[in-house]
């Protein structure tokens, strides 16, 4: 049962950092676009980033909703 707990744990810890990530990604890409020079389509990688988000958040609802009894 321990283990199954620190599984779920990493899993919803990873998702929490994958939706931080991207948020300070989009908001540098909103404070300094011109220094993002790799990125010529801002709007397109901002998008990317919010289907990041969008994706891990749908991942925090299901490890919630179906696997609450290995939450802390």
């Amino acid at each position: 049962m321990k283990m199954k707990r620190s599984i779920v744990s990493a899993l919803i810890q990873d998702c929490h950092a994958k939706i931080q990530m991207a948020k300070m990604n989009v908001q540098i890409y909103l404070n300094y676009p011109v220094g993002v020079g790799d990125h010529p389509n801002i709007m397109e990688t901002i998008q990317g980033q919010l289907d990041v988000i969008s994706q891990n958040k749908d991942r925090l609802r299901v490890l919630e909703s179906e696997f609450s009894e290995f939450n802390d």
